[in-house]
């Protein structure tokens, strides 16, 4: 455990770290690297003012489904589960909760958000079925350690074109669109 935790700390020394960059790098960065299984803490989606303005205009309310919960940082997503690259990051997040969008008596609800960091996405179950929710850009990142947490900040996401369409059609209108900002995205999570 205390080796895994050094290699993490070692690699929490670069300040901003792009994954297309290292995902399409030399074979030979990779034979420090090892999948590691994550345990559990959580990711926080801090909600864009505009996007937020633009829900409240519209009268449409979101809150977190359980044991999803929300705070003055945002709304907090329990970590579950995934496995990722101990250096390039590549792989999974599995989450618990969701949320709830609500307008005009209709409401929209996606749960167990999965973030899959090689393909940029968060996709979410809606009525049974996987949905892509959000793109999440990933040329940002800042990566540290707190203790046994890893943390990775400077994510931001926007809303995909599914997610939009299926928003639009719930509620009867146009303002959700590809590309929209939804917000930042913290990860603070935990590994076996």
């Amino acid at each position: 455990m205390r080796k895994l935790w050094r290699l993490l700390l070692a690699v929490g020394l670069i300040a901003a770290l792009s994954l297309g960059a290292v995902a399409c790098g030399d074979d030979d960065d990779d034979s420090a690297s090892e999948e590691i299984t994550l345990t559990g803490e959580d990711t926080t989606l801090a909600l864009d003012e505009t996007l937020a303005g633009l829900l409240a205009r519209n009268d449409v309310t979101v809150e977190p489904i359980a044991p999803a919960t929300a705070s003055d940082d945002g709304i907090m997503f329990p970590i579950t589960g995934g496995t990722i690259n101990s250096e390039s990051l590549v792989g999974t997040i599995e989450h618990s909760g969701g949320l709830r969008f609500s307008a005009d008596g209709e409401t929209v609800e996606v749960t167990d958000f999965v973030i899959d960091t090689s393909a940029d996405t968060l996709t979410a179950t809606a009525d049974g079925e996987q949905l892509p929710l959000l793109g999440v850009n990933l040329g940002d990142i800042a990566r540290s350690s707190d203790g046994d947490i890893i943390l990775l900040e400077g994510i931001t996401t926007t809303l995909v074109p599914e997610a939009a369409v299926v928003l639009n059609d719930a509620f009867g209108v146009v303002f959700f669109s590809e590309g929209v900002e939804v917000g930042d995205v913290t990860i603070r999570a935990t590994a076996s």
